[in-house]
């Protein structure tokens, strides 16, 4: 019997009818994911500030979905006027399958086409790991405030593009 082969990832802008599923992803990737690097009630409180309306940002950023086989395995966004690669989220599903790194990739060749020069982000203590392997490099540890009740540990980190 053949393994099936799986069907390219294909890298979109997203759209206002993406918001449910990029969601789901983002609150599947923090209560799963961030679960091991932050305490439980700080990975509670944060998943709980999202909604499906909280992407009011899909039309200021430049913001993409990573689809294959018409299901949505992840999204990143870039702030091509800071810099800043913003977020890169993937469901657990799709977690070590390329996913990550073809967004990565994109937003990369994205700020590239923009004339940036280099790439920040600030990352959560689980993706360090991720973006150390893609190239980025460790700043310092800072504090970042989701809300005011809310402060998490996180790496400042850049890459030279």
């Amino acid at each position: 019997m053949h393994e099936p082969v799986s069907a390219p990832l294909a890298i979109r802008r997203a759209t206002l009818d993406d918001r449910q599923a990029i969601y789901e992803i983002q609150r599947a990737a923090i209560l799963e994911t961030c679960r091991r690097s932050y305490p439980e009630e700080d990975v509670t409180v944060w998943a709980g500030l999202l909604s499906p309306d909280s992407y009011h940002m899909i039309h200021d950023r430049y913001f993409v979905v990573a689809e294959r086989n018409g299901r949505i395995e992840g999204f990143g966004m870039l702030d091509e006027k800071e810099g800043e690669v913003e977020a890169i989220y993937v469901s657990p599903s799709a977690s070590g399958m390329g996913t990550g790194a073809a967004i990565l990739q994109h937003l990369e060749q994205r700020a590239r086409q923009c004339g940036l020069k280099e790439l920040k982000v600030r990352s959560t203590l689980n993706a360090e790991s991720f973006y150390a392997r893609h190239g980025y490099q460790h700043l310092a540890l800072i504090r970042y405030r989701l809300v005011p009740s809310l402060m998490l540990n996180c790496v400042e980190m850049r890459k030279q593009l």
